[in-house]
């Protein structure tokens, strides 16, 4: 039985006429769970119903509006559907087939004589125009009048006719009720309309310029809650903190820099000089160091960590797994020890765990390499002044914001091979200062990429063995651990089953799943070249150096994103050799095709983030929850730029004026923040 009072914002939608159980569910794979969240179920596009094209001017190969009376529904079996319905459309003038599969329940739908809105694409089937499957509406008395339409994505069994009629209840009801975040005179200096108008008009607008107004200023809320929640992030880690100047130039840098095989190239050199001038300044230095997959950030991370042992500090280096920290501290070690540094693993069993961790809170240990758990309760330092933490995006707000707990607010130096288009950076890494290594280093070319189909895997496989036979090394990377009943994609126990059992090469299996100890077994021996091929998961996408790799295979790469498609190419090609890449795959949908595509012509890594925030958005991109940072909706980090920016300037603006956003004029947006940063934020910052 439903409640007497009216369904608030904050209810479930199963309080709202029309929506039970069934279709809550399919609105909950939309993230619409409240009546709140239905105003910001945002229209992918909107349709002009106004235009409407007379049939006998419809041409093969266009998107038309059409409006005519059925004359005829026909249903009968067609091979591959249910069933298909033909349905007659006339509209005075001429007559046009009108084909739905799947469609029995059109007979009772569509009664001859009832008047229907089409939109969709025609195309010529003989001597007769067709559309099938179109966008369509019932018209009747009842239908609204407005001539532009919202579409809006769909789920389960939704409807765009349901879920309209359902947006025409909601909208105009609930949108007045919203609070507006953004302060009165911020709305004023940037001469926009209430933030319910905006909702009302950006889902049922009356013209396009009212639906452009509408997202100009929801676009502008997005950025500027945004922008403040990540500047005023910064403002509390490091706003007038003290830490400890370290030793940039320090003799252990410097010795370690003459014994280089190489030089700095001249990306490393103008990075290293913007790091090292925050590690020799007091206040906590908060940066991000972007490089392309090989341009060598590793090397200016062991700097940072050589600039804190110069000043008698200690340095944490962290990786995002257990055999990355293994490895990171091999080459550390192999690095440092010569110089008298001491490099300590904080992983393995609880013994050794517990006796690593005794050392590094005694100061008997420089450098302390483990992942996450480094920076976490129960493991203490006895003088940490700067924390290396390598691939960004699976560091979050919420852990860089409790590094200040370690040490005496240490310097954070936090590096990600993932490519992030400068606009966004500054927008979601707002609370961190960008540094980019341009280039490669001499000598490292391009990883030769192609696809090929499923049908052509037995050439891949001859290509590896002639590989191995040359004396090189190949990865092969599969999508799944397991074999699935629901998919025939490869995994890499089935690939890993078939190939050991072929004479010829010498085959070593990883994956997430397995022990610890087991996955740096397997890593250590491929290293060391006693196994020729290596199939593997995601689990080598980051950090894995085997210079005598040449040789990346990609079983089902459309399976793969395109940011871990250019990692894993970034695995091969690193020694004298070249590297090719070779991706198995037969795409069924146009993002894989246009991920695939994009792999296959382009190598810098920045282009392809580009393409990637083209063909996913922004949100899937970065997955900006992970990082408790509520994510764009209606914004495009590329397409609004301009926004962001102005929406920057507007953030320090009001936080230079109102630092705690305390001013009873700017208490809405307060909240908004806090409730935007979600788990990012400190608890006390709450009071």
């Amino acid at each position: 039985m439903r409640e007497s009072r009216p369904p608030a914002l904050g209810d479930p939608v199963t309080r709202l006429s029309g929506v039970g159980p069934r279709r809550a569910a399919d609105l909950s794979r939309l993230g619409v769970t409240t009546v709140a969240d239905l105003l910001t179920l945002w229209p992918r596009r909107h349709r002009d119903r106004s235009r409407i094209t007379p049939i006998p001017q419809l041409q093969a190969g266009g998107v038309y509006n059409v409006v005519g009376t059925v004359r005829e529904v026909r249903v009968q079996p067609h091979l591959g559907h249910d069933v298909t319905a033909h349905v007659y459309l006339r509209d005075g003038g001429g007559e046009l087939d009108v084909l739905f599969f799947h469609a029995r329940y059109l007979a009772r739908s569509l009664p001859v004589g009832s008047r229907l809105w089409l939109s969709g694409r025609v195309d010529r089937r003989g001597p007769r125009l067709v559309m099938v499957h179109p966008e369509w509406e019932q018209l009747d008395e009842s239908s609204p009048s407005r001539g532009v339409l919202p579409v809006y994505p769909l789920a389960g069994e939704l409807s765009q006719r349901w879920l309209r009629s359902l947006m025409e209840r909601v909208v105009p009801t609930y949108a007045p009720q919203v609070v507006d975040a953004m302060p009165a005179h911020v709305r004023q200096a940037w001469d926009l309309p209430s933030r319910a108008w905006a909702l009302q008009h950006l889902h049922f607008p009356d013209d396009a310029d009212d639906a452009e107004r509408a997202r100009t200023r929801l676009v502008l809320d997005e950025a500027l809650v945004l922008t403040v929640g990540v500047q005023w992030l910064r403002q509390r880690a490091v706003g007038g903190a003290t830490g400890r100047p370290l030793a940039p130039n320090g003799p252990l840098a410097q010795r370690f820099r003459e014994g280089l095989p190489f030089a700095l190239t001249a990306g490393q050199a103008s990075a290293w000089a913007e790091v090292a001038a925050d590690l020799g300044r007091s206040a906590p230095m908060a940066r991000l160091l972007q490089g392309d997959v090989g341009v060598g950030k590793t090397i200016l991370a062991i700097l940072a960590c050589l600039a804190a042992v110069d000043a008698g500090q200690q340095a944490a280096f962290m990786a995002p797994t257990e055999l990355l920290a293994s490895q990171h501290a091999a080459v550390l070690d192999e690095w440092l020890g010569p110089l008298g540094v001491s490099v300590g693993l904080v992983a393995g069993s609880d013994g050794s765990r517990r006796t690593t961790r005794g050392q590094l809170e005694a100061g008997h240990i420089d450098v302390a390499v483990g992942t996450q758990a480094l920076v976490q309760e129960g493991v203490q330092f006895d003088r940490l002044a700067l924390v290396v933490v390598d691939e960004q995006h699976r560091f979050g707000v919420r852990q860089r914001s409790e590094l200040a707990s370690k040490g005496t607010y240490p310097h954070l130096l936090v590096m990600t091979a993932t490519p992030i288009p400068r606009s966004l950076a500054l927008t979601v890494y707002g609370d961190l200062e960008l540094s980019r290594i341009a280039g490669h280093p001499p000598g490292r070319r391009p990883v030769a990429t192609r696809r090929v189909s499923r049908r052509e895997r037995r050439h891949v496989y001859q290509e590896v063995l002639d590989a191995v036979r040359r004396g090189e090394q190949a990865f092969v990377v599969c999508p799944f651990v397991d074999p699935s009943e629901s998919s025939d994609a490869k995994s890499a126990v089935q690939v890993y089953e078939g190939m050991r059992t072929l004479p010829g090469w010498r085959v070593g299996l990883l994956h997430g799943r397995l022990p610890a100890a087991a996955k740096t077994e397997v890593m250590a021996a491929f290293r060391a070249r006693t196994l020729d091929v290596l199939v593997a998961t995601t689990i080598v996408e980051v950090g894995v150096d085997v210079p005598n790799a040449t040789v990346m295979v990609v079983e089902d790469a459309d399976r793969f994103g395109l940011a871990e498609l250019h990692q894993l190419r970034g695995r091969v090609g690193r020694g004298t050799e070249p590297g090719r890449c070779i991706l198995v795959a037969d795409p069924t949908g146009e993002d894989a095709e246009a991920r695939l595509t994009a792999l296959v012509e382009c190598q810098d890594g920045f282009e392809l983030a580009e393409r990637d925030l083209a063909i996913r958005g922004p949100g899937e991109v970065l997955g900006l929850r992970q990082h408790g940072v509520a994510g764009f909706g209606l914004t495009h980090p590329t397409q609004d730029v301009h926004r962001l920016q102005e929406a920057q300037r507007m953030a320090r603006r009001l936080l230079d004026q109102d630092p705690d956003l305390r001013r009873p004029e700017n208490a809405a947006l307060r909240s908004a923040v806090l409730v935007a940063l979600g788990e990012a934020l400190p608890s006390t910052v709450l009071h």
